[in-house]
């Protein structure tokens, strides 16, 4: 399995301790380079590269359009991306620079006040007025096919199920699972799904974010920045996510397992029926 290596462990239990084999997830560090320029490295798992990538570029305002990516080549021997753009778009103008650790959602940031606190620029609470777009009220979908989204979700999460140690996220529509992605972190589990969506479309006003980790600020944004008007996980959100959420017209579920689940925002998006 990509992404996946065995070891020899010592495994104690019982009181007893033995030598085991295990299976645990890999980690790399992902250069990004456009016009020559180091716009980030990113701490991910190394599969789908390209989704991610182009789901990075999107969510943080970099690009519009999948096509105003050109080209995106990945070199394996160096963990390099280099990113060919549309020359309308000037890589100088991108804000972000520096090592985006596996839990965090933007770059950390340059000035040295910010970077000393180890706050990044979403986690400000901060998103540039272009990549705020409101989601659209139209979709509604029942409880019951949330829930059913959500057993179906976690029956493809195969690289978790071997190591324990990736999140996962899907985009789905009414009818099914459109794509699924896994990654060592939730948000670029979360880019790769859109990166591999945007070339199907830029439309994502009629799908589902679904994703196993917890629901802060920086996956939300990720959302508005689609016009994403559902996003359901298996954990928690926390109380900036909601605000946001109902700022801007999405809904927001949480803690959905099986027939069970917690609305925070939009509730009427979300049908309920007897069983």
């Amino acid at each position: 399995m990509t992404g996946v290596r065995s070891l020899k462990i010592i495994r104690v239990q019982g009181g007893k301790r033995e030598t085991v084999e295990d299976r645990i997830t890999e980690e790399i560090s992902l250069r990004l380079l456009a016009e020559h320029r180091r716009i980030a490295e990113l701490m991910c798992s190394p599969g789908d590269l390209e989704d991610m990538v182009r789901g990075f570029f999107f969510t943080n305002g970099f690009i519009q359009k999948a096509d105003q990516i050109r080209r995106i080549v990945i070199n394996r021997a160096t963990w390099s991306a280099f990113i060919e753009l549309d020359p309308e778009i000037d890589a100088g103008s991108f804000r972000l620079s520096g090592v985006i650790g596996s839990a965090c959602g933007s770059t950390l940031p340059v000035d040295e006040d910010s970077a000393a606190a180890g706050v990044g620029q979403e986690e400000r609470g901060e998103v540039r007025p272009s990549e705020v777009r409101p989601s659209e009220a139209g979709l509604r979908v029942s409880a019951q096919y949330i829930g059913a989204l959500m057993e179906a979700f976690r029956a493809q999460s195969e690289h978790h199920r071997q190591t324990g140690g990736v999140h996962a996220a899907a985009l789905a529509d009414q009818k099914d699972i459109l794509v699924f992605r896994e990654d060592i972190g939730r948000h670029n589990a979360v880019d790769k799904v859109i990166g591999a969506c945007l070339l199907l479309g830029n439309n994502f006003t009629d799908k589902l974010l679904l994703t196993s980790g917890r629901l802060s600020s920086e996956i939300l944004h990720k959302a508005v920045r689609c016009s994403l008007p559902i996003v359901v996980s298996r954990s928690a959100p926390t109380d900036r996510s909601v605000a946001l959420a109902r700022e801007r017209n999405i809904t927001l579920i949480g803690f959905a397992r099986g027939q069970r689940m917690n609305v925070y925002s939009g509730a009427e998006r979300v049908v309920v029926e007897p069983l």
